[in-house]
């Protein structure tokens, strides 16, 4: 069985192509990302102000939900995490692990057919690899962080009072 330590390790190296392709890209790089002005396409499709702010800004949000996610792996797997409230920890936990490993999954078997990451053009295939890598990793660290975390936690059943 993995336990959370190795499921907290391979967590964060799943993210890590991810962060580093998202990072460039906020910064400016163009390697394997459209042409378009991706401030002024979030605007256009709604995206709310400080997210746009945040972009031409350098910071990527999905790279702030993948550090967030990295600190939840952390609290799922490391002693300290037990001192908080085990269901802030597992119903996010759970949830996300339901969540990011069947959309990763799917992530890189569109992207083996030959699917492209989003509506744009111009997007390179490995793109949908690095994504989908980052989701299903991150899932599936998650599921096992949370169930490692559940065992470490679990209280012991104590007789009924008589």
């Amino acid at each position: 069985m993995v336990n959370g330590m190795k499921a907290l390790w391979s967590g964060i190296a799943a993210l890590t192509p991810y962060i580093l392709m998202k990072s460039y890209w906020a910064f400016g790089g163009s390697a394997g990302r459209p042409a378009a002005d991706l401030p002024a396409e979030m605007r256009a499709n709604g995206a709310p102000e400080a997210l746009v702010w945040m972009e031409q800004h350098g910071i990527d949000f999905t790279v702030l939900g993948a550090v967030g996610g990295i600190v939840l792996l952390a609290a799922l797997a490391r002693p300290w995490g037990e001192r908080l409230p085990p269901l802030a920890l597992l119903a996010p936990g759970w949830a996300g692990a339901v969540v990011l490993t069947p959309y990763g999954v799917a992530t890189l078997v569109a992207s083996a057919v030959g699917f492209t990451v989003g509506d744009a053009e111009g997007w390179s295939p490995w793109v949908g690899y690095v994504g989908g890598l980052a989701f299903a990793g991150l899932g599936l660290s998650l599921a096992f962080c949370a169930r490692s975390y559940q065992r470490r936690t679990r209280r012991p059943l104590t007789p009924a009072a008589s």
